[in-house]
């Protein structure tokens, strides 16, 4: 990576999708009920492939030194186990294909969907893809499998939308079940995302993202709401951990509790509830951390509380002041 580019902080920029993502995390934390801990997880983010067919200028994938293409696929029996840990919590989360690669390169993603849909017939199962294999068939295939959402990624430009929305116009796809969203160049500010340099493997000065001259001090709320299970099983601490140097567990061999639960989390969140972002990969990312997942962090600050691992006066001033007991982070969420 070049060491001229110049440095940059969290992004200003708000993808409009994010509303749409706002109003799933207040659905998950709906009801009076008090939530345990593993409420705390609303998404479960699947890679099951790494293969890719692009090269987006900000996606280490640019760089196949930084990042390769390698053919690299969840199993079956990885997906069922996922799934079954799901169900055997009752855990109502949502299940993102999205991850590292494209999903739609699997060449079992339709198998995949329609495992999830049969074991958790109540969950959100949604892709996020180029659509570069999008055609009115495999629309319907999705559909029909049980996906609930699908997200279609623009990179090219402004003439993709006839192209998908004639493809989808001819699936029959259902209204308010699909969302084709600006990433070309030019489209909005930043490529209408909301950047971040992936823990800083990307480093694209035409995006205006690279390394940071010295580590944010910010908090994240990343790992307290997000899981993400690579194609082997492993599960990272975040899903912006690109170079995979923070491996918590496997669900191959472990709990999905376990994990999500594991002292090593614990670590991680411990710090980040400080704003402290000094261990590596935390200290070379440029991800905002928290526009997305306040409950879900307000859910496990006041479980740490109570357990007794994290005492009130550790807190910074704002988390000491907050009434954490069973339900904060259902009022804060409604």
């Amino acid at each position: 990576m070049s060491e001229t580019t110049a440095p940059r902080g969290p992004s200003s920029y708000r993808d409009p999708h994010l509303e749409h993502r706002k109003a799933q995390e207040r659905a998950h934390f709906s009801g009076a009920a008090a939530k345990g801990p593993m409420e705390s997880l609303v998404t479960i983010e699947l890679n099951v492939t790494e293969l890719c067919n692009r090269k987006c200028v900000f996606c280490p994938r640019v760089d196949p030194a930084v990042y390769p293409n390698r053919n690299l696929n969840m199993e079956i029996s990885l997906a069922e186990r996922v799934a079954d840990e799901v169900g055997r919590l009752g855990l109502k989360l949502r299940l993102s294909f999205s991850g590292y690669g494209e999903p739609l390169l699997h060449r079992q993603f339709s198998d995949l969907v329609r495992l999830f849909r049969r074991k958790l017939p109540e969950n959100t199962i949604e892709i996020n893809t180029n659509g570069d294999r999008l055609t009115p068939a495999k629309v319907r295939e999705l559909f029909d499998a049980g996906l609930t959402y699908l997200y279609i990624n623009l990179y090219d430009g402004p003439e993709q939308r006839e192209h998908f929305e004639r493809i989808l116009r001819e699936a029959d796809a259902p209204d308010g079940r699909w969302k084709l969203r600006p990433h070309w160049v030019g489209s909005e500010k930043d490529f209408g995302l909301t950047l971040n340099n992936r823990s800083g493997m990307v480093n694209a000065p035409e995006a205006g993202i690279g390394p940071l001259a010295r580590a944010l001090e910010m908090r994240c709320h990343y790992p307290f709401y997000k899981m993400i299970v690579d194609w082997n099983g492993d599960v990272l601490f975040c899903s912006n951990d690109w170079g995979r140097e923070i491996v918590i567990g496997n669900l191959k061999t472990q709990s999905l509790d376990a994990v999500w639960m594991a002292q090593r989390m614990y670590e991680v969140r411990r710090r980040l509830m400080a704003g402290d972002r000094s261990n590596s990969p935390c200290s070379k990312c440029s991800v905002h951390g928290t526009l997305s997942g306040e409950p879900s962090f307000h859910l496990l600050v006041a479980h740490y509380l109570r357990t007794g691992e994290i005492r009130r006066e550790d807190l910074p001033a704002d988390l000491a002041a907050l009434p954490h007991n069973g339900d904060a982070a259902n009022r804060r969420s409604e």
